[in-house]
């Protein structure tokens, strides 16, 4: 007789021969349809996203071209008015120096 007291063979395959058949036996007993439903599922993740972090930085470099060329505008004012100012300073000391006698009168007329 050679079965133990259980009913089990005598002789059982070792721990590492059923370990080796059960590594090359798991493509048998997979779910692939599962598996390639999860994986659909990660796959819309991964879609969802990297669209959204694309729009996302599209609308973000949108805004910063947006202020940046505010900012320069701005800008290009501020010195347009300060030039401005400027001029019509000096404009102000010719005409005062040219009433007191201090400087000749203009050779153009009519100029402001």
């Amino acid at each position: 007789d050679f079965s133990n007291a259980k009913g089990a063979p005598a002789w059982s395959p070792s721990p590492r021969r059923a370990m080796v058949k059960s590594l090359f036996n798991w493509p048998k007993t997979f779910n692939w349809y599962s598996f390639a439903l999860y994986r659909y599922k990660v796959y819309d993740v991964v879609w969802k996203v990297s669209t959204t972090a694309v729009i996302g930085a599209n609308i973000y470099l949108g805004v910063a071209v947006v202020q940046t060329w505010n900012a320069s505008v701005h800008r290009t004012w501020q010195h347009y008015a300060r030039k401005e100012r400027e001029r019509a300073e000096l404009m102000e000391f010719i005409r005062q120096a040219r009433e007191k006698g201090t400087l000749p009168p203009s050779k153009v007329q009519g100029f402001e």
